[in-house]
């Protein structure tokens, strides 16, 4: 005899059917409605920064945009856990283009699991408005970080990740929760290492100090005084000179916009052909004005030029900017006169009228060093350095004068600005 089945209540089988509903919506939705799911959704997941890179936290967040570009350049070399996450906060609280293109230079070629652990939602919020960017360079930057970040692959339109995030917020969130699990528990042993504690120490210092530099420059001033060699074999370098006066000006204005220069040339005595400027058009005048002429002996006035740049009035520094004197030349001074020159660079960097130490810097445009060049640079704080082509002059005078001890690190940085610039829409 045959089991007659038993009749389900209409109250049970209205359940039944809402349950397998809702299953169904669950298997064919890869990822529940974003919207409700953040409402609900537990407080932005805390990211562990390594203790080197806690120093920049500070200049990631400063109100000029020459700042937090080059501090976000810095992200780029930097492996320490941490580093996505402070770019990703940068990127997403960013305006300015050229800031928001170093921390997506620090993103690029970063592995997914990275870029989800420390970057979450957060980095996909930014990654999304930064890829309909006006800026053609940013916002290819930013669409090849944005197309690394869902689970598959999307393909190229960006109406496809727009999909995927209106959807897939709630789905980010819990995949960084888990992945910051393990990554918090290496972070803490990686914390215990011996010695981790006096390299972050050391690092972060000398960080500070390069920003300050910069903070000081762009609050109170940049004031740049050349002291050239004009005598006959020099012809080169000045023709180079007065060709990239105004680049000079336009150049480090863009970087400090307080920025004036100014002119001395020198033989066995120094002439005072510009006092310091901010205009460009009386800078590359004054330079135009220069010829290479005469210089028969080996020796000359080096000490004349750099002392008139110290002291005299006329030149007209100021109080409270950053100084820098650059000497430009293929010829060494006067043995007998070196050691009086050593020491007026050093009491000029002990002048207390000004706020801070001028920096002199030595320029050899020889094939070889100039003689005694790496002294007057050393008693100067300053850097000498050897000019391979007259042509990279300008380039030159703007690395010393901006980047000083720090040039190096600073060039890598001018040419991606460069790039940006000429990539203007």
């Amino acid at each position: 005899m045959s089991a007659v089945p038993t009749p389900t209540p209409p109250r049970l089988r209205g359940l039944l059917g809402a349950a397998l509903l809702a299953a169904a919506a669950a298997l064919l939705a890869p990822y529940p409605d974003a919207a409700a799911e953040h409402e609900k959704a537990a407080p932005p997941a805390l990211v562990p920064v390594h203790a080197a890179l806690r120093p920049l936290k500070a200049w990631l967040r400063h109100e000029d945009w020459t700042v937090r570009s080059i501090a976000a350049f810095e992200l780029r070399k930097r492996t320490e856990t941490g580093a996505v996450h402070l770019a990703a906060r940068l990127l997403h609280a960013e305006q300015h283009p050229y800031a928001a293109a170093g921390a997506l230079g620090a993103l690029r070629g970063r592995p997914r699991r990275e870029l989800v652990a420390e970057g979450g939602p957060e980095l996909a919020e930014a990654l999304l408005r930064w890829a309909r960017h006006e800026h053609p360079t940013v916002q290819a930057y930013a669409r090849e970080v944005l197309f690394t970040l869902p689970p598959v692959k999307l393909g190229t339109k960006l109406e496809m990740y727009a999909g995927w995030w209106k959807r897939g917020r709630s789905a980010l969130e819990r995949e960084q929760r888990g992945l910051l699990e393990s990554l918090r528990a290496s972070a803490a042993k990686a914390g215990k290492a011996q010695g981790a504690k006096s390299t972050s120490v050391e690092s972060g210092r000398k960080d500070d100090r390069f920003y300050g530099r910069l903070e000081h420059m762009r609050k109170h001033g940049l004031e740049l005084c050349v002291v050239l060699d004009d005598t006959g074999s020099m012809g080169r370098v000045i023709g180079a000179a007065k060709a990239g006066a105004q680049r000079l000006i336009d150049r480090l204005r863009s970087y400090v916009p307080r920025f004036r220069a100014g002119l001395i040339t020198y033989k066995d005595s120094a002439h005072l052909r510009a006092e310091l400027t901010p205009n460009g058009d009386v800078l590359a005048k004054r330079f135009r004005k220069v010829a290479a002429s005469g210089g028969a002996d080996h020796e000359e006035g080096v000490d004349k030029g750099i002392r008139m740049a110290l002291r005299d009035k006329r030149v007209g520094w100021s109080q409270r900017a950053h100084r820098v004197v650059v000497v430009v030349g293929d010829a060494p001074p006067h043995d007998r006169d070196v050691p009086g020159l050593l020491r007026s660079i050093q009491r000029a960097r002990k002048d207390l009228l000004f706020d801070e130490k001028v920096v002199v810097h030595t320029v050899s445009t020889s094939s070889l060093p100039v003689l005694h060049f790496h002294q007057i640079a050393l008693a100067g704080g300053g850097q000498h350095v050897t000019l391979r082509r007259a042509g990279r002059l300008v380039e030159e005078l703007v690395l010393l004068t901006f980047g000083g001890a720090e040039r190096e690190r600073i060039q890598a940085w001018m040419v991606e600005i460069d790039k940006l610039r000429k990539a203007e829409p």
